[in-house]
């Protein structure tokens, strides 16, 4: 797996285009079916089998639980480690794309919400630049720096 380098990450934040993170856990069985609407908004390229691996790994600690898709506009992160089976998705994308983004997050929160019978979520927030978000945790937790 290869992570953003500190030097495109510099380049992206730098472009002088407005930057936007957002912040989601998902139950596993929806893997498939939120990428799939995320990388045609944020034109990365998934890999079946490479969500297969992630999914697959059994040593909590192995940087091959994430599941990272990047591109120039930004990246995709999910924590696939097995501890429950409810994993944290990370979206950073341009501004220009931030609304589809936003929107295809809230609807999957929301129907997996509704199908667990828990309160529906009116907003989804951007943390871009906070300091306690979940990409910080991951990235705590497995040291390393992501974006």
């Amino acid at each position: 797996m290869e992570l953003l380098d500190g030097h495109k990450n510099n380049e992206i934040r730098e472009s002088g285009k407005a930057m936007v993170q957002y912040e989601m856990y998902f139950t596993n069985e929806y893997i498939e079916e939120i990428l799939d609407d995320l990388v045609v908004i944020m034109e990365l390229h998934i890999d079946k089998r490479d969500i297969n691996a992630a999914m697959q790994e059994r040593d909590r600690n192995s940087l091959n639980n994430l599941l990272l898709l990047k591109s120039e506009q930004g990246c995709i992160c999910i924590d696939c480690n097995d501890k429950d089976w409810i994993f944290p998705l990370i979206a950073i994308c341009q501004d220009g794309v931030a609304a589809k983004i936003k929107e295809i997050m809230l609807k999957w929160d929301n129907l997996i919400r509704d199908e667990y019978g828990q309160k529906l979520t009116e907003e989804i927030c951007n943390v871009y630049g906070k300091t306690q978000t979940l990409l910080s945790v991951i990235e705590g937790y497995y040291g390393i720096t992501i974006f």
